[in-house]
């Protein structure tokens, strides 16, 4: 009995090593010659490199994370299938098939199906035109910021088109200061209407996914004579609506500021207030509206924003909502400032955030920045891991614009000089102009409408570890169409508040 007991052990354990020794042969097999190792590069939809993309053996918990270059190498078995996800943009699979490369570009769910953001196409001349109106923007602003002091928003292209309707009612010395403040004098007057009609048209279709809406409209006292050239070229170039309204009436500025809330999601209101003075003849309005998402790959997320120290000009600290996340983005920094870019939506349009270096601080920025120094800030940036700090903010400003345009060099339009809108006296009593814009996790909302206020008879108007971008003090921010580099609005956040 005992010898049988000895025997069966014996054959057990003889099969359990041969057994033993099959698996390991096989296990061998496997691992040497079942296998190969494939690699190549993750990249988003604008060919930029995607760090952290996970790739994986499909069926199987075995995978690797794409380095900073985007570049991954895995050893896989033949035939397997590969995954390729990363955060907010749509998984891929691909079937290995003795591949050695697999060079794979991963598209954004939001923008699924979209088009990256095409350069719009300017003529040499009309690329010096928004060159000229960058550099009348930073101008502006310089005077916007010092008459309005903390957290001002402006918006130069609102402003570029409502004084684009005056241009072609202006004569004589006002054309000619109008001309020479813009910068403008080697432009004919078909060049410079042309050139807002194709830069209106590109920004309306140049991104499906931002929501953009850029309106102009004539308003004109019933009985005041209007001549009619003047009309047609604002509906032929700047698709103006031209309304004749009796401005006696108690309904016609509730006219004109509900006109100008439906073109700016409600978010401009009461543009010129509530009655309409028996002097005023002429409103020319234009509204802008802005709202996008960030593009995918940088979207904040909630959950890290948390309440952050903001430090204001005067050194005092406030507590904020901060956002935050690490990213890969595009980076500049000088001596005199570090800047970077955001995207939006299929990436035709972003914000700039420029922070002032240690030594200098946000009026000292101001002063400094103009539109040759952030082209060339933007033309050096680098693709560039970025530990971003930005606070969630809210910003609605109304101011006059008056005094601005005549400290920049346009005057005359305040004691007349519009021949070609009409035979009667007429002149600029004012500019006023409203906006909004909040920032937040998601992306941006923008608003803007500018009024050029057009009086007469009654008589002259009186004068009057990766690299840090931490938002933590004062800081400058726009918000452009990257191919042309127009601006749409510039501002300062002085005192982040929701």
């Amino acid at each position: 009995m005992l010898k049988m007991n000895m025997k069966r052990r014996i054959t057990i354990l003889i099969i359990s090593i041969i057994v033993a020794c099959m698996t390991t042969i096989d296990l061998q097999a496997q691992t040497t010659g079942a296998t190969q190792t494939v690699s190549g590069i993750v990249t988003d939809q604008l060919g930029k490199p995607l760090l952290g993309a996970s790739i994986r053996i499909k069926g199987t918990d075995k995978g690797v994370i794409s380095g900073v270059d985007g570049k991954y190498s895995i050893n896989v078995p033949e035939n397997a299938i590969l995954q390729f996800l990363f955060i907010g943009m749509e998984t891929q699979e691909i079937s290995v098939n003795n591949q050695q490369v697999i060079n794979i570009m991963m598209e954004d769910i939001f923008t699924k199906g979209l088009q990256p953001a095409q350069p719009i196409k300017l003529t040499a001349k009309q690329s010096e035109r928004t060159e000229a109106d960058n550099s009348f923007a930073f101008k502006m602003f310089r005077e916007v910021s010092k008459q309005e002091g903390n957290n001002a928003f402006f918006s130069p292209l609102s402003l570029n088109m409502a004084l684009g309707m005056l241009y072609n009612g202006a004569s004589g010395d006002t054309r000619n200061e109008i001309v020479k403040t813009l910068g403008i004098a080697d432009f004919s007057e078909t060049e410079i209407n042309e050139y807002y009609q194709k830069v209106s048209q590109a920004l309306l279709g140049v991104d499906l996914t931002t929501d953009i809406s850029i309106a102009n409209s004539i308003w004109y006292r019933n009985n005041f004579s209007v001549k009619n050239h003047f009309i047609e070229i604002g509906k032929e170039y700047f698709d103006a609506e031209v309304r004749g309204l009796n401005f006696n009436s108690s309904k016609a500025a509730n006219i004109i500021n509900n006109w100008c809330a439906e073109k700016t999601n409600n978010k401009i209101q009461n543009l010129i207030g509530s009655t309409i003075p028996n002097d005023m003849m002429i409103y020319l309005v234009n509204a802008l509206y802005f709202k996008s998402h960030w593009q995918m790959d940088i979207k904040f997320d909630k959950k890290k924003t948390k309440l952050d120290n903001f430090t204001k000009t005067d050194n005092q600290k406030r507590k904020v909502n901060m956002m935050e996340q690490t990213s890969f983005m595009d980076y500049y920094a000088d001596e005199h400032l570090q800047c970077v870019e955001m995207d939006y939506g299929n990436r035709a349009f972003s914000m700039v955030a420029v922070l002032p270096s240690k030594n200098m601080n946000i009026n000292q920025l101001i002063d400094y920045l103009d539109s040759e120094k952030l082209q060339n800030a933007v033309k050096n940036m680098r693709w560039q891991k970025v530990w971003l700090k930005l606070p969630r903010f809210k910003i609605e400003c109304g101011f006059s614009l008056g005094q601005p345009v005549r400290d920049l060099g346009m005057k005359q339009m305040f004691n007349g000089g519009f021949a070609n809108i009409s035979d009667d006296d007429l002149w600029v009593s004012d500019i006023i102009q409203k906006t909004f814009v909040e920032v937040n996790e998601e992306g941006t909302e923008a608003a803007a409408a500018t009024t050029i206020m057009m009086v007469g008879y009654a008589g002259r108007p009186k004068k009057v570890e990766p690299v840090r971008f931490f938002a933590d003090r004062p800081f400058l921010f726009l918000i452009r169409e990257k191919s042309t580099g127009v601006i749409l609005f510039i501002g300062r956040m002085d005192e982040p508040r929701e």
